[in-house]
Formats: C-alpha cells, sequence, structure tokens
C-alpha cells in the first residue's frame, strides 16, 4: 500500500467531490451535442452507466493510481456484520416510503420493486444510483479521516450535533412544502431519514473515536448534489428539503463507516433505499 498523505488525501476528495457535483452538467452539454440519447436502447444504459460515471469511476481511477486496495476502505471478513446493521437501519426509511405511498392511494408510484415490472430499467437505474452514492460517501469518509487534521470527537456527539442541525432544516422545509400544498411525502420522509439516524445513533459504540470533519464531508457533499438555486419561492424550498434528506443520509453512511470501518453498511443501506423508495436525489 503507497502511503497517502493529508495533501494526495484532500486532492482525491475534492477531485471525485467536484465530477459528482459538476460531472452531471458536463455530461448533460456533452449528450446535448452528441446525440447518443437517441440510440435504440441508449437511453437504459445511460441511465445505469452515468450515475456510477460521477460517482464510482473517479475513486476506483484514484484508487488504482495510489495503489490502494479494498481492504484500506474496509473490505472484509471483518466487516461482516456490518451488511444486516445498514440493512436494519435502512428499514425506517422504506417503511416511511411506503406509508407515503399508501397515503397517495399508489403503492407501485414510490416502490420500484413493485414498480418495476412497468418500468424497464427502473431497478438497475435505482441500484445504480444509489449503490454508487453509497460507494462515493464511503470513500470521501475515509479520504477525510486522512485529509483534516482535526481534534478526536466521540461518534455519538458528532454525529448529534451535525443531525440536530440537518433535522431542523429538513423539518422546517417539509412543514413549507406541506403549506404549500404539496403531498404527504415531504413531511412522511424526513421522518424516515431520522428513524434512520436513530437506528445507528443506538447501535453506535459510546467509545467510538471520529472527528467533526470527517462526518461532514459525507453530509455536505451528498447535501450539495441535489441543491439548486432557484426565483421560485416552492422549487427553493423543495431544494432545501431534498438537500436534508441526501444529508441525512450521508450523515448515516459516514457513521456507519466510522463505526464498522467496512462499506457493507452503506451498500446494504443503500441496496434498500434503492428497491424500496424513490428518495429524490441529485439529477444525474
Amino acid at each position: 500500500m503507497y502511503y497517502v498523505t493529508p495533501d494526495e488525501a484532500r486532492s482525491d476528495l475534492f477531485l471525485s467531490g467536484a465530477v459528482y457535483l459538476f460531472g452531471p452538467l458536463f455530461l448533460r452539454v456533452l449528450l446535448g451535442v452528441v446525440p447518443v440519447a437517441a440510440l435504440p436502447g441508449a437511453g437504459a444504459i445511460l441511465a445505469v452507466g452515468l450515475p456510477l460515471v460521477v460517482t464510482v469511476v473517479v475513486p476506483g481511477l484514484l484508487m488504482r493510481y495510489r495503489r490502494e486496495s479494498l481492504g484500506d476502505y474496509g473490505v472484509g471478513a471483518a466487516g461482516a456484520q456490518a451488511l444486516p446493521a445498514g440493512l436494519l437501519v435502512a428499514a425506517p426509511i422504506a417503511a416511511a416510503a411506503a406509508v407515503a405511498g399508501l397515503a397517495t392511494g399508489d403503492l407501485t408510484a414510490g416502490l420500484p420493486l413493485l414498480a418495476a415490472p412497468r418500468v424497464p430499467g427502473l431497478l438497475l437505474a435505482q441500484l445504480a444510483r444509489w449503490l454508487g452514492l453509497a460507494a462515493l460517501a464511503v470513500y470521501v469518509t475515509v479520504k477525510a479521516r486522512d485529509a483534516f487534521a482535526a481534534q478526536p470527537q466521540y461518534l455519538r456527539p458528532a454525529m448529534l450535533e451535525i443531525g440536530r442541525v440537518v433535522g431542523v432544516v429538513g423539518a422546517v422545509a417539509a412543514v413549507l412544502l406541506a403549506v404549500a400544498g404539496r403531498s404527504v411525502a415531504p413531511l412522511l420522509l424526513p421522518l424516515g431519514v431520522a428513524g434512520a439516524f436513530l437506528v445507528a445513533l443506538r447501535r453506535l459504540n459510546p467509545g467510538t473515536l471520529t472527528s467533526r470533519s470527517t462526518l461532514l464531508t459525507p453530509t455536505v457533499l451528498l447535501a450539495l448534489g441535489p441543491f439548486t438555486l432557484s426565483f421560485d419561492a416552492v422549487a427553493f424550498v423543495e431544494s432545501i428539503w431534498v438537500a436534508a434528506l441526501s444529508a441525512g443520509v450521508g450523515l448515516v453512511i459516514g457513521a456507519l463507516q466510522e463505526a464498522r470501518r467496512s462499506p457493507l453498511g452503506a451498500l446494504g443501506l443503500g441496496v434498500v433505499v434503492a428497491l424500496f423508495t424513490l428518495l429524490p436525489t441529485a439529477p444525474i
């Protein structure tokens, strides 16, 4: 293994984050010039391939360049218990999505697993999107651990400190959307993410150490992806709502990675969210 210095870790982190944030815009411009999407079957391929391009391709290339292995990110038998933890943590999000679907009168509309028969390629696109996001969040969490010199802090207090801010922002945005006449989903999905946060918090080892910057990195990165400025007040609030949901998921993934030192928890969470919810993410 090649030793990665803090400067190199910051460089890798910023590059992978920049590709996630600005890559979709570049790809949309490129696809507008080169009409690949018009080719038969290209739409389904792009729906699966583009999320992976902006999330995991650059980290994969950087790992190869730095001569890092998957074991450096916790892939191995020692982290096998992280997978069921990730599945359990994701359960409240899936439950909230199901209740939101029932409340709107169409359960299949919000559950990709049920909607898959009438929407070809939906499951593969969902899995590519959420597994890519989960892998990216794990990557930047590990890089942030090496990149930023910070005073160690216990994981639970650090998670609570960041989670309170994300929760307040998400709750206010959800209430404003409900007042504006949107569906019940704005109120229920934040409750699902809050439930995932609480389940993860309760399963943490009180003695686990991390740093605020390590947890903030996946939280902020996943929040910035879907956030957009708009002169339309409702669209702006909706953007904040989606950003808060994504931030909550990023915080949970960062906490799982720090607690278990294995990406399997994050990938388990990503699978559940992909199959059982249409939780909004950044447009790719």
